[in-house]
């Protein structure tokens, strides 16, 4: 009767511990907020000749294009350091988004439109960065100040990673003689990367295969 009971029990165990395991998670996400490294504006003024100059602005919660008043047109350009992830071979950038915070518009017409660039940086604030690879645009016309700007930048950051580049860039600019003051995302006016990322885990068995196993191990004992 005791070695009845034993195998019962060892069984029972058994069955439970499967159940357990095929219910194990398989991955942790975490979700991390960068700050820039360094944030700044780039002005652009034409000549008489009417060929653009390029010039740094301490400015950088002005984009603009105001050409038609004669006031040079504005960017706002924000440097982050991604190179943290390069150490984590098991962890997967599920989301990165760039985050930013209306604080007053206008224009001639709408639809009011803010475009966002991403550039390989490297920390320093240069006028070659105003260029880049164009990500995504956004029409604020039906915003209103204090609403925020979220742009997808996901695959770019991933690609940076990918590529071993230590900073990703951002430019945000507007055309069309549209006017924006971007009020950032905390109390020193700066955007923010919010990046969703996701470690993924050792494999692991089917819970099927981890059932059958335990179960097989249970009657056998």
């Amino acid at each position: 009767m005791n070695n009845l009971y034993h195998k019962v029990a060892v069984a029972s165990i058994c069955m439970t511990l499967s159940f357990t395991l095929g219910a194990s998670e398989e991955v942790k996400a975490a979700t991390i907020t960068l700050t820039p490294t360094i944030q700044f504006g780039i002005n652009t003024r034409l000549t008489r000749f009417n060929d653009p100059f390029y010039e740094l602005s301490p400015r950088y919660d002005l984009v603009s294009d105001d050409s038609f008043r004669g006031s040079p047109a504005g960017a706002r350009l924000a440097e982050f350091n991604i190179s943290s992830f390069f150490t984590a071979p098991n962890t997967i950038i599920k989301s990165a988004i760039f985050q930013d915070k209306i604080s007053s518009f206008g224009g001639l017409q709408p639809p009011i439109i803010l475009s966002i660039f991403g550039y390989i940086g490297n920390g320093t604030a240069e006028v070659s960065d105003l260029g880049g690879v164009f990500l995504s645009s956004v029409d604020i016309s039906s915003l209103s100040p204090g609403d925020s700007l979220n742009f997808d930048v996901t695959t770019f950051v991933n690609q940076r990673v990918s590529n071993g580049n230590p900073f990703a860039g951002f430019v945000i600019r507007t055309f069309g003689f549209n006017r924006a003051i971007l009020r950032g995302t905390d109390a020193l006016g700066r955007s923010s990367l919010v990046i969703e990322t996701v470690d993924a885990a050792e494999p692991v068995p089917e819970p099927t295969t981890i059932f059958g196993s335990a179960l097989a191990l249970g009657v056998g004992g």
